[in-house]
């Protein structure tokens, strides 16, 4: 559900029969544009895949969809029992690949961070305590702050989406597959990703959705209620959840980011919503210092005046 004062100039309510169309032509165009066989993405028990997954067996027909479950030592049991569960009410072909070996291999577990990870709900109740930790965190992230340990802490966390990414494209190259990217709006506009990780795909079907509008998806294409009363969480290390990590709702967020993205001024925005000015410039604040996260690599190449268009 979204913030109840919303006014005319913040909505984010859509018809979601029509939006489903909409995505499902674009997923079939990509596909027959690209000469591929199909798509493949990675099911995790979460609603942004589900509701991939879903929408990419509306598009193509089950038989053209290959997903893989890619659980690791920290990730939730429940979550590789649900996606499976998921997989199969849609009838798509499935693996599942634990890459607890392959992470080992490359060391992830070695350091403090694997022992935090290990806590989960003892480091989630330590959060829930003092809840701006884990949003100072947060903007250390995206800020560059942060010593050492700080930042071995996030590259324990990312390495493991990008070892999915890597299994993912395997997986697509060796089909002639469009590997599916599950990012969202809210995640990409406010850089809760990993970069070159979870935003990996040659397509990303709900990427222009906010949050509120994926869950609003996942209920019109009747996602197992399991999945859609979950908490969203990267279930990558100590049971946090997403807005526990963020600091704000994403109600509130994807309310501040629709006035934002209208051009609307912090006072509009807090005029029309009854979100506290606080949030605002908090949302306001992490877009913008994750802004370099969505754009291409530096290079000199834009300074040619020769580059092919």
């Amino acid at each position: 559900k979204v913030h109840n004062v919303m006014q005319d100039r913040l909505d984010l309510s859509i018809d979601f029969k029509k939006e489903s169309e909409r995505i499902t032509r674009f997923i079939a165009d990509s596909v027959e544009r690209r000469r591929a066989a199909g798509v493949v993405l990675g099911l995790s028990g979460g609603l942004d895949s589900s509701v991939a997954a879903a929408l990419c067996a509306s598009a193509l027909s089950p038989g053209r969809v290959h997903v893989l479950l890619l659980p690791e030592r920290d990730s939730s049991s429940s979550s590789v029992s649900d996606a499976r569960e998921h997989a199969e009410r849609l009838g798509v072909s499935y693996r599942i690949e634990d890459i607890t070996r392959t992470l080992e291999e490359l060391g992830c577990y070695r350091d403090v961070s694997s022992l935090v990870a290990r806590l989960r709900g003892g480091a989630r109740a330590v959060v829930k305590m003092f809840p701006s930790l884990a949003r100072k965190g947060f903007m250390s992230n995206l800020d560059g702050s942060g010593g050492r340990q700080f930042h071995e802490f996030l590259a324990f966390y990312r390495i493991k989406h990008r070892v999915r990414m890597l299994k993912i494209y395997r997986e697509a190259e060796r089909n002639n597959f469009l590997a599916v990217s599950c990012a969202n709006r809210t995640e990409f506009e406010t850089g809760f990703f990993v970069r070159y990780g979870d935003d990996a795909g040659d397509i990303a079907p709900i990427k222009h959705l906010y949050k509120t509008q994926v869950f609003g998806m996942g209920a019109f294409l009747k996602i197992p209620g399991r999945i859609l009363e979950k908490q969203p969480s990267p279930d990558l290390f100590a049971g946090m959840k997403d807005e526990e990590i963020m600091g704000v709702t994403y109600d509130l967020l994807d309310l501040i980011l629709d006035g934002l993205s209208k051009g609307m001024s912090h006072e509009e925005i807090e005029r029309e919503s009854g979100i506290d000015g606080h949030k605002i410039r908090y949302a306001a604040r992490i877009c913008d210092l994750s802004r370099s996260m969505r754009e291409p690599p530096l290079s000199l190449l834009e300074n040619e005046k020769t580059t092919i268009r």
